[in-house]
Order: structure tokens, then C-alpha cells, then sequence
């Protein structure tokens, strides 16, 4: 815009739609400055602020919705332009119809102060259009307009050829899945493309002002006119450019980026933009009715024959009643093509990758933000996205000859964001991934494969060389676990489910990582840690799992972990004989000493809280166990996680996984309980005698009669070995040092230690046929090789779309601030102030 002047006409334009009721359809000089005046979005959303929109729309309802009405009568007349290209003019007020009607819709959806929206009178109710008097819906209107934007010759497709007798042209923006070649777009289309992409966006916001425990239940109806009621043509064409513009690589040439810069690349706006518009088509599903049929139905979607010549490898559902079925998700599952696959997996390991080499660059020490605005948290959800809604898809990347590396690669990314609660969503998003790939049989064998380091950074990389992917996997499960993170419940579910998927394909795990196995188990199996949270008890399960399958599938391919799970023996005996007034009481100690502790923290002086806190047991939690804890018998008090407990009681375990953790780890359900979790005998008895523990401690018990015998002989051989004898120089050399009379000499005492220890007998041992023919018989309890599977439950959708809709919404703080200062309901905007 202009000076000041200008500036402060268009403010007094804005005033006179609050200030002056029933403005008429003919007052042109009231309407037209929206789309006449601006120069920029800035212009739009510095100079019509949220208090002006709000006063317009709570004073005077009928100056917003004529202005709604009348920015898109304008926008529908310069849509239909066929000069937009060579009209500089046209193509202004285009985009100032676009920005206008993106800063308004956000307060069309918010809740005003008297618990009332105006979304329906605005969007959803028939009323004459101005000009025409015909009746007619301006949301399913603004919506179809908004998708034909996309596709407009000369505005953000290139100019049609001639004899192309056509305004909006359905095809794929770039090369990729269903495009061997790109359009060759302009600069000026690509931006405009960011915003009718931005707009989109905005009309589909409605979620972000539903609560998160009505978001389930509640229709988003721009998002379900796009997905259930579109063409077929379109959808094709839109879910196409989306998925390739989000994967399309920005070459940078030679040029170092500067991370802090404050510029916006309209190539990486209009990739963020693309990918967040596919996400909300993806994850969104219509709620059901009673009836169980989609609560809004009907369609306009043309004939299969409509289709594009050039559409992708997803054939059209002949017979599938359009309006039925998100079409999105419907084309993704029919994505068949090698090429297309290969696509996709290259580039999606492309962005994880380039995001992996930037962290451990030179660079990443002075700047610690990403070089592109392209996340790898976007990438992990594109690829979750992808695989749950195409089987064949699993498929391939489960068999891609770089599946292990994928695999590392997000492991890293756990490692790296666990301990910042801002990465919990991508954290959480690769722990569902994994479990979601560990249902696979194939997958998990490929785990048992030596796993390569050097990809880590060196503090992430842990000291046995002689790791697989499968004991990388339990080291990271562990580390995360210790950490002991409220935020992380979630993550540490799936990430137990996921050993336990893989648990019946183990083979030669490290002493290292059984060891750890070993600790974690302790911990979870402890009294006082399983009552002290309804959850908590699944997590035993998980764990009890790993043991019941290494015992009856994998024990001689085991060797390491059979003999830490025979020296800790006694934890298996202690859950066996699980009582639960000994729980309690347990519990209401560690509780008591806590808050003692806390009561001495508080009033005593430094020393004395040092003293008091080193001296007094904490409340117990997974956190009592170190990174480096090799131990494999842990305290037998371990302790337990000191967070609120409004739990509900426990379901008992199901045959779906996040059926069962979501539900007690949802904020909402959190809110909705009262109260501590009681746990009762019924409840104990609903879990502990369906627990596997007398095959294993069978299997344990007789282990260790051998086990016993040849620790018993190794001791035995050690006594009577002859002393060795030190070499000349090394007498020399010990004769030289005061009062060595009493040492054994350094070569001795080594030698005799390592005749002493039994380890790499019993190791030899448990790995003979010999182990074998030692084994009890197991056939009766011989459990089926099952997954736990991943089931989307209603907890795992709320969280799932507050995920996505907190990213849309700090991705628009700058540089407009699109939804900045509107009342969001779907999470909580925390002030940095």
C-alpha cells in the first residue's frame, strides 16, 4: 500500500463496516477498497486487526457477512478471466480478494463471548448472492472456488496453450507420482499458489476452534467437501501436485544458507503449505452417525471417465458411492508403481537426511535452526501418513534395501529430540512408524543385521561394536525410558510394543543390551511401580512378552540374555508372588520418604538437603535407571513416577495397543478423571494369573541348576591352577616398589580373575545343543507369534490432529500471524512472554 494516507483510508474504510449498520450492496466505495487498496498480505492483516474484525462482526453481523459476500462475488468474476496473466490489475485484486477473505474466515469459526459461532449463518445457510439474487451456500461455494484457484490458467498453472478454451485446468503441478515431467512454473505462480494454499488452509480451520474432546465427534465441513464430495478429476490432480510439490528438491547451488535469515523462500512457503494441505486431507475422517453411515452426504463428482489421461497408477473405485470414503486416502491405498514408491522413499529419506548431515554440520553449533522450513517432523508424518493408508507401500519399504537405514535414521531422530519437549510430536510420530513396521515378521528379521555406528554422532554411539539393529533398537528404547519424561509415556509404550514385536526373531543380542533389558524389567516389575499407575501394568506385559517368546522361540540364540534373565531370576519369582497389600505398602513408603525428602529440601540448609536427599530413597521411577546401567539386577525397590495420578482404572490389556495407552495418556481422558488410581484385588487378578511366568521360571530354574554346576567347576579349576609365575623383569620391577611384599603381581591376579570367571563358559554352554536337551518341555505353552497391532482409537486421533493443526498454526505466526490473538480450543497457545 501506499503512504500513510492510503493507509489511513483503507483503516477508515474498515471502521465504517462496525460503525455503520446495513451498509447496502451499492455502496461500492464501502466494499471495493478490500480488493482495490492493499499491496501486500502484510498490508491486509497489519490493517485490519483482530479487534476491528471482531467489533464488525459482533456490532454489526450484517456488514460482515455482505463483506464476505461481496469480496467473493468479486473473486468469482476475476476467477473467470481468461487475461489474468497479462492483467496485472486483475490479478492484484485476485489476490486481495484471497487475503481478505483468509483474514476474515478464522473469526467466522472462533466461539464469541456469549458461547455462539457464526459459522453456519456465514458459510452453510442459503441466501441470495449479490448481484445475481439466486440462492446459493458460500461455503461449498468458497471451497470449490478456492481448489479451482489452484488450477487457474495464468494465475497458478502456466498460461493455457492456444485452443485450450479453458479457465481452470485440472493437471499436476510437478514431476512425480502420476508426472514424469513439471509444468515449468513461474515465479509468480508459485506465489500465488502459497496463497490460495494459505486460504485453503484457513477454510478448513474449523478444528482448531473445537474442543479436543468434541473434535472426533464434530463434522469439519470444508474438509469433507473437498475429500467426500469432489470431482474424482480433481482430487487426483490436487492430491498429485501436493505430494509432489512437498518432495520436490530446491536445489541451492553453491550458496551456504543462513539459518537466521528472516526471509522466506516462496519455493519452501509453498512446500510447508502443500504438505500441511495434504496432511488435514489424509488424517481427516467424517465422523459416523448413529446409523454408521458418514454424518454428511451427496456429491457432485463426475464419472470415472473424467479422469485425466495423465493421472497416477491409483485406479478409480469403479462402483464406490462418492461421499462414502475420503478419496484422498482412498487414491493413496491404490498407489501401486515400483517408480512411484521409489519416489517417495527416495525423497522422504532425502529430507530426514539432509536435516541429519545439517545437525552434525560445523554450522550446527552456531545455528540451531533448520535450513529449510521443511522439517524433518513433516517428513516422518508424510511417511506414517503413507504407510497407513497403503499396504503395499509397507510392503516395499519393509523389502527396500535401504530399509535399516531409514530405520537408524529414526532412531537418530529419537535420540536427538527426546530430551526437548518441542520434538516430542516427532518423537511420538517414529515410535507409531516403528511399531507400526514391527507387525511385519520380515522387517524384524532384518533387525538382527550387524548395525553400522559411524551414521551417529560419537555420543550416541554406544561402546559394543558388535551391535545389530535389533540391540541399537533396545539401547535407544532403554535410554528414552530412563529419562523418565511425562511427555514421553506414549512413546515409551510403543517403544516396548515394538521390542515385543520383534522379541520372537531376537538373535544374538549383546550382553550389553540384555543386561539393560534386564534393568528395565526389574524396574517395571516391582510392586510398587505397577500399582502406582494403571499403565503400568501393560507395560509388564509388553516385557513379560520378550521373555515368554526368547524362552519358547529363541533361548540357544540367546545365550547373553538367557544367562542375565537366569541371574535375575528372583524378579521373576517376586511378580510371581505379587501381593498386593505388600504393594501398598511399599508404595506409601517410597511416598512418605519423598516427601520428607521435599519437606527437608525446603526448610534445611543446603548441607542438610544435600545430606537428607542423598541419604532418603526418592519416589521411584524408570528415571532411577542410568543411560550406562549395565547392571542386570536392578534395586529391589525401584522406584516410581511422581506425576498426578487422575487415572482411570485399568481396562486390562486388549489386542490393540493404543486402544489401550491412549486412553489414559490423552489430555482430555487426564482431565475427565478424579481422583487416584485405586488398585484393587479384582484388578490384580484381572492381569497376574494370565501372565506367562511358569514356563519362563521353569526354564530359568532348570538353567540354573547347570548354570550353578559350571561356575561351581570354573571356581573349582581356578583354585588349583598353579600360580603364574612373573617374568625376571617384571620381578625386577616389583622389587623396586615399597611395600609390594603383600601384592600379587598385576599378570597373576589378572590371570587367575579370568580363570575364575565363568561367564565365557556358561555362555559356550547356553549356546550348545546341551542347553537345549536342559530345557524343560514347552510344547503346552508354546505361545503364537502375534504383533500387537497399532489401532487408530479416539485418543490417538485427537492427539494426532492437535499435532497437525499446532504445526499449521506456528507455521502462520510468521510472518502475517494468520490465527495469531483468534481463540483456538484444540490446544493451548502458551505465551513467550
Amino acid at each position: 500500500m501506499g503512504g500513510e494516507n492510503s493507509k489511513l483510508a483503507f483503516r477508515k474504510c474498515v471502521f465504517r463496516l462496525a460503525d455503520q449498520r446495513s451498509l447496502p450492496d451499492t455502496a461500492e466505495d464501502a466494499w471495493s477498497p478490500f480488493w482495490l487498496m492493499p499491496d501486500s498480505p502484510h498490508d491486509v492483516f497489519s490493517l485490519v486487526t483482530p479487534a476491528d474484525i471482531r467489533r464488525i462482526r459482533d456490532t454489526a453481523q450484517e456488514n460482515f457477512i455482505k463483506l464476505m459476500d461481496k469480496v467473493f462475488d468479486r473473486l468469482l468474476v476475476l476467477k473467470a478471466s481468461r487475461d489474468l496473466a497479462k492483467n496485472p490489475t486483475n490479478t492484484k485484486q485476485l489476490l486481495n480478494c484471497v487475503r481478505v477473505l483468509a483474514r476474515l474466515i478464522p473469526f467466522v469459526y472462533e466461539t464469541r463471548s456469549d458461547g455462539s459461532t457464526i459459522e453456519d449463518i456465514v458459510l452453510w445457510t442459503q441466501r441470495p448472492r449479490p448481484g445475481s439474487g439466486a440462492d446459493y451456500s458460500l461455503g461449498k461455494q468458497l471451497v470449490s472456488a478456492t481448489i479451482d484457484l489452484l488450477f487457474t490458467s495464468g494465475f497458478t498453472v502456466p498460461q493455457a496453450t492456444v485452443g485450450e478454451d479453458t479457465v481452470v485446468r485440472y493437471t499436476i503441478w510437478e514431476n512425480g507420482v502420476g508426472q514424469t515431467s513439471s509444468l515449468g512454473s513461474s515465479k509468480e505462480n508459485v506465489a500465488n499458489r502459497v496463497e490460495v494454499l494459505r486460504l485453503l488452509l484457513v477454510l478448513c480451520c474449523k478444528t482448531m476452534y473445537v474442543p479436543p474432546a468434541r473434535s472426533v465427534a464434530i463434522a469439519n465441513r470444508a474438509l469433507h467437501t473437498i475429500a467426500y464430495n469432489a470431482n474424482k478429476k480433481m482430487v487426483l490432480c490436487l492430491l498429485c501436485s501436493l505430494i509432489n510439490t512437498s518432495l520436490k528438491e530446491h536445489s541451492q547451488g553453491w550458496a551456504i544458507p543462513y539459518r537466521n535469515s528472516t526471509a522466506i523462500n516462496p519455493a519452501d512457503e509453498l512446500t510447508l503449505h502443500a504438505m500441511q494441505a495434504l496432511f488435514i486431507m489424509l488424517e481427516y475422517q467424517t465422523p459416523a452417525t448413529k446409523g454408521g453411515k458418514a454424518s454428511e452426504a451427496g456429491s457432485d463428482a463426475t464419472s470415472a471417465e473424467e479422469a485425466n489421461a495423465n493421472t497416477p497408477s491409483m485406479v478409480l473405485i469403479t462402483g464406490t458411492e462418492t461421499g462414502t470414503q475420503n478419496l484422498f486416502r482412498v487414491f493413496v491405498s491404490k498407489l501401486h508403481r515400483q517408480q512411484e514408491f521409489d519416489y517417495l522413499t527416495s525423497n522422504i529419506m532425502r529430507l530426514l537426511e539432509e536435516t541429519m548431515r545439517s545437525n552434525l554440520s560445523i554450522l550446527a553449533s552456531v545455528t540451531k535452526q533448520p535450513t529449510r522450513h521443511v522439517m524433518p517432523q513433516e517428513a516422518t508424518i508424510l511417511l506414517w501418513l503413507l504407510l497407513e493408508n497403503n499396504s503395499l507401500f509397507k510392503e516395499y519399504v519393509v523389502d527396500h534395501n535401504r530399509s535399516l537405514r531409514l530405520f537408524s535414521v529414526l532412531l537418530y531422530f529419537m535420540l536427538n529430540g527426546y530430551t526437548d519437549p518441542a520434538q516430542s510430536g516427532m518423537v511420538r510420530t517414529i515410535s507409531h512408524i516403528l511399531h507400526y513396521l514391527s507387525e511385519d515378521g520380515q522387517f524384524a528379521t532384518r533387525l538382527m543385521q550387524p548395525f553400522d555406528q559411524s551414521i551417529l554422532p560419537s555420543t550416541m554411539r554406544i561402546v559394543d561394536a558388535s551391535l545389530t539393529h535389533a540391540d541399537f533398537m533396545i539401547n535407544t528404547a532403554f535410554t528414552l525410558l530412563c529419562s523418565s519424561k511425562p511427555y514421553l509415556v506414549p512413546v515409551y509404550s510403543n517403544l516396548l510394543l515394538l521390542v515385543r514385536n520383534v522379541s520372537p526373531y531376537l538373535t544374538q543380542i549383546s550382553q550389553l543390551t540384555a543386561d539393560k533389558l534386564i534393568s528395565l524389567f526389574d524396574i517395571i516389575s516391582s510392586p510398587a511401580f505397577v500399582i502406582s499407575e494403571p499403565y503400568h501394568v501393560r507395560w509388564l506385559i509388553y516385557l513379560i512378552e520378550v521373555f515368554d517368546y526368547v524362552v519358547h522361540y529363541r533361548a540357544s540364540d540367546n545365550p547373553h540374555l538367557m544367562y542375565s534373565m537366569v541371574k535375575a531370576r528372583s524378579c521373576f519369582v517376586r511378580l510371581k508372588a505379587f501381593d498386593l497389600d505388600k504393594a501398598k505398602g511399599e508404595l506409601a513408603a517410597l511416598r512418605e520418604k519423598k516427601s520428607k525428602t521435599d519437606a527437608t529440601r525446603t526448610i534445611g540448609s543446603p548441607g542438610a538437603q544435600a545430606d537428607a536427599a542423598a541419604s532418603v530413597t526418592p519416589v521411584p521411577s524408570l528415571g532411577t535407571l542410568k543411560p550406562d546401567d549395565n547392571s542386570g539386577e536392578g534395586a529391589s525397590s525401584p522406584a516410581l513416577s511422581d506425576k498426578a495420578r487422575g487415572k482411570r482404572p485399568d481396562p486390562g490389556p486388549a489386542s490393540t495397543s493404543d486402544t489401550q495407552e491412549q486412553a489414559t495418556t490423552s489430555t482430555v481422558l487426564k482431565q475427565a478423571a478424579t481422583g487416584q488410581f485405586q488398585p484393587s484385588t479384582e484388578w490384580v487378578f484381572s492381569w497376574l494369573p494370565d501372565l506367562p511366568l511358569d514356563p519362563i521360571i521353569a526354564v530359568l530354574d532348570a538353567l540354573s541348576v547347570h548354570v550353578d554346576r559350571i561356575s561351581e567347576d570354573v571356581q573349582r579349576s581356578a583354585e588349583l591352577a598353579p600360580p603364574t609365575e612373573p617374568t625376571h623383569g617384571e620381578s625386577g620391577k616389583s622389587n623396586l616398589q615399597p611395600n609390594q611384599s603383600d601384592v600379587k603381581p598385576a599378570d597373576q591376579a589378572d590371570s587367575t580373575e579370568a580363570i575364575a570367571d565363568p561367564t565365557l563358559a556358561i555362555i559356550h554352554w547356553l549356546s550348545s545343543d546341551a542347553m537345549a536337551s536342559a530345557m524343560p518341555d514347552l510344547e503346552d505353552s508354546m505361545p503364537e507369534i502375534r504383533p500387537r497391532l497399532q489401532g487408530m482409537s479416539p485418543a490417538l486421533v485427537v492427539w494426532f490432529r492437535s499435532l497437525l493443526w499446532s504445526m499449521i498454526y506456528t507455521s502462520g505466526v510468521k510472518p502475517f500471524g494468520i490465527w495469531k490473538n483468534t481463540h483456538v480450543r484444540l490446544f493451548v497457545i502458551k505465551s513467550t512472554h
